[in-house]
């Protein structure tokens, strides 16, 4: 009992003791007495002590607001160097600042000193206006404090960064772009700068309020316009049915402008009832288009305001969406009497061609109340109907949407939504102008007022001749099947589609039939979020089933995507990587059946990007650099293919930033 008694205490461990003490480091600071936003706060701190060192903690503040802060790990006796970046803030008047230095023993005894540091704003020699097509024009003072400019022959709009000059000794600059909030530095994308007219003109900027200008300021009957990007303005106002809509600020005018006329008569006069409206002026297409509002930043619904919209594929004003079912697309209907809404389009403008309408009323812009089959009391047409299953509207068998084609939808809730009436009509006809274009000596089909195709055989490598089209130097070609004006895919019959809308050209591979390709006959299809055909915003392919977009198959089984990463609502055409979300899945055909494999090979470095759910469905998993293109393989050689399906074999994925 003995022994064990001794064995025990022996076992049994003494509390760990945990000295401090009240008395700090000495501690002795050199530092800059004043120092320039955007450039460097230099110190130097010698530290004696003799207990242990522990760390050295280095903040600046702006009032008690930490902006800059450094922490340095202290093991000996001695001098410790380093320097903050004093943050170049807008607004921010020149002034004193606060830099505290903290040192710390192992035994937590604290030592704090402060010392007051002038802050100044840089006075720059002179910034440099770079415009996005090479263009740089130097910005003098102009004797106004902080503000700079220069006075040229610029175009109506000019998009450009302003970089400042040296400032510092480290040769420093600072670059100004265009972000969410306006102005910004590092903006990741130019000044949208725009006097309205070309000619010759003044662009300033001034560097302590970042204010810059021109930017064209355009009211609606007198309510100032927000500007969205360069090329769109909205401006949420009271509108009353039979009174003239005002828009001034524009020099040139707005009598070229397209006036919707289920909204607007030929004078600019209201067409519907009196309410709250949104009316976004777009500048580039030329175009005013109206949307019903409950506040100026909540689009109206059935409920709370009496409006219908319109959703679905192959429709859009004043031309047809790339995209499918996109509820941020949503067109509302004009209530043009009370109860009494309406939507019109033109075959091949603004709705497509072809047997094949596939549109639908909802109660709100976006998913949830909506007009199904069941949802009508009658539909009185001679062209469409409403399905019963998915309450779509469609085209009878043997109708079809024709080329300038004037079609109306009425939908009559005057006798209450129990009591809908869905009326679709043609009410007229237009003439519609078309070109003459050819790629590679095939005649294209005019499909709209923008877009035509053809089925053209080519080969890798073969030169792209394309005749009927002026400007095709300023014109963007899918990367993956056309590389430095040469076809890029496989040998193959292919369908072209050339959009003057937008520049834009694109293909996907057929088989004999003409019908689109499977993955035996070289087609492979992707749906999701996350990514693009041509352009993020409004163009997410999304999960339409058929009309998912085609890869290019570079070589024997193995297919590509190529684009740059972007946000959201970015509009840049080629952007087709959202930057911070992915979820999409490979189909072995155009539309549902055949799918990508729920052990996909993830080879390389596109682990890091991407990763596979037990859905089959691939996620980006972190964040994709803003503005880097990245281009996604897909490789099936190791595979058996069957028509649209691999009897044996994993296809093996790779992800990379070019």
């Amino acid at each position: 009992m003995t022994l064990a008694a001794v064995a025990l205490m022996a076992c049994q461990q003494k509390e760990p003791e945990f000295l401090t003490t009240d008395k700090g480091p000495v501690q002795t600071v050199t530092c800059d007495a004043a120092a320039l936003m955007g450039s460097d706060f230099v110190f130097s701190v010698n530290l004696q002590d003799e207990i242990a060192l522990s760390t050295l903690k280095v903040q600046l503040k702006f009032d008690e607001t930490v902006v800059a802060d450094t922490t340095i790990r202290t093991k000996t006796n001695g001098s410790y160097e380093g320097r903050l970046l004093v943050p170049f803030y807008k607004d921010v008047p020149d002034g004193v600042a606060t830099a505290v230095f903290t040192s710390q023993n192992i035994q937590f005894g604290v030592t704090t000193e402060e010392k007051d540091v002038r802050v100044s704003r840089p006075d720059f020699e002179y910034l440099t206006l770079k415009t996005v097509s090479g263009t740089e024009y130097k910005m003098e003072p102009t004797g106004e404090e902080f503000t700079y400019a220069v006075t040229g022959d610029f175009d109506a709009s000019v998009d450009a960064f302003i970089e400042t000059a040296p400032y510092d000794g480290a040769g420093r600059k600072l670059t100004f772009g265009y972000g969410a909030s306006g102005v910004e530095l590092n903006g990741a994308t130019p000044i949208p700068f725009s006097n309205g007219v070309a000619g010759t003109y003044e662009i300033s900027f001034n560097t302590q309020t970042w204010a810059a200008a021109p930017f064209v300021k355009l009211t609606v009957n007198g309510t100032e316009a927000v500007m969205i990007d360069k090329q769109n303005y909205a401006a949420v106002v009271n509108l009353h049915k039979g009174d003239d809509m005002v828009i001034e600020g524009y020099a040139p005018g707005f009598d070229d402008f397209t006036l919707d006329p289920d909204w607007f008569t030929e004078d600019f006069k209201f067409n519907a009832v009196d309410g709250l409206y949104k009316v976004t002026i777009q500048m580039g297409s030329k175009f005013f288009l109206v949307e019903k509002m409950v506040s100026a930043d909540a689009y109206a619904t059935l409920s709370n305001g009496n409006a219908v919209w319109l959703i679905g594929d192959g429709y859009g004003k004043p031309g047809i969406f790339s995209a499918s079912w996109n509820t941020g697309l949503g067109l509302c209907l004009a209530e043009v009497e009370p109860g009494i809404h309406q939507i019109t389009f033109v075959g091949g403008t603004s709705l497509k061609t072809g047997d094949n309408l596939n549109v639908k009323l909802f109660h709100q812009k976006g998913w949830g109340g909506e007009f199904g089959g069941g949802s009508y009391a009658s539909v009185v047409s001679d062209i469409a109907y409403a399905g019963e299953t998915d309450g779509n509207i469609h085209l009878l068998e043997g109708q079809s949407i024709e080329m300038g084609g004037v079609y109306r939808f009425t939908l009559d809730l005057t006798g209450g939504v129990s009591a809908a009436v869905l009326k679709v009509e043609k009410v007229g006809q237009q003439e519609v102008e078309s070109d003459k274009i050819s790629v590679n000596g095939v005649e294209l089909e005019m499909l709209s007022a923008n877009e035509y195709a053809g089925k053209v055989s080519l080969k890798k490598g073969d030169a792209l001749s394309v005749k009927g089209i002026d400007d095709l130097a300023s014109w963007w070609f899918d990367p993956d099947f056309v590389a430095g004006g040469k076809w890029n895919a496989v040998d193959g019959d292919y369908v072209v589609t050339l959009d003057k809308g937008i520049k834009v050209g694109r293909a996907h591979r057929v088989n004999g039939a003409g019908a689109r390709a499977n993955l035996a006959e070289g087609g492979l299809y992707v749906q999701g979020w996350g990514i693009a055909s041509v352009q993020m915003d409004g163009g997410q392919v999304g999960w339409p089933g058929a009309g998912g977009y085609q890869l290019a198959q570079v070589s024997d089984g193995v297919f590509q995507m190529t684009g740059k990463a972007v946000g959201e609502k970015d509009s840049t055409i080629g952007g087709r990587w959202r930057i911070d979300y992915a979820n999409f899945k490979f189909f072995f055909q155009d539309g549902w059946g055949g799918e990508s494999s729920k052990e996909i090979a993830i080879d390389g470095n596109a682990a890091e990007h991407m990763s596979q759910g037990s859905d089959g469905n691939l996620n980006l998993v972190g964040t994709l650099e803003e503005g880097a293109t990245y281009r996604m393989t897909v490789d099936f050689t190791g595979c058996t293919i069957d028509g649209n399906s691999i009897t044996a074999g994993k296809e093996k994925i790779t992800f990379e930033k070019l």
